[in-house]
């Protein structure tokens, strides 16, 4: 059997595993994105997640505070 590891988000939820508050908030704010390789049950194959919001790295909201 394999042992997962659950990815914490910067306000320590699970990423895209928990519904977190501090992410929604930090999705409206523009911030450098903190990429990190996530690998749900679900899926297949790892999905790089930004660690402040759990937005994708390219999104809008990087790159607007660039």
């Amino acid at each position: 059997m394999t042992t997962r590891t659950v990815v914490l988000c910067a306000h320590a939820y699970g990423l895209l595993r928990d519904s977190c508050p501090g992410c929604d908030a930090e999705q409206e704010q523009p911030h450098a994105a903190e990429p990190v390789a996530v690998k749900p049950a679900w899926a297949k194959r790892a999905i790089r997640r930004c660690r402040r919001c759990a937005l994708v790295p390219s999104h809008r909201i990087h790159k607007a505070h660039q």
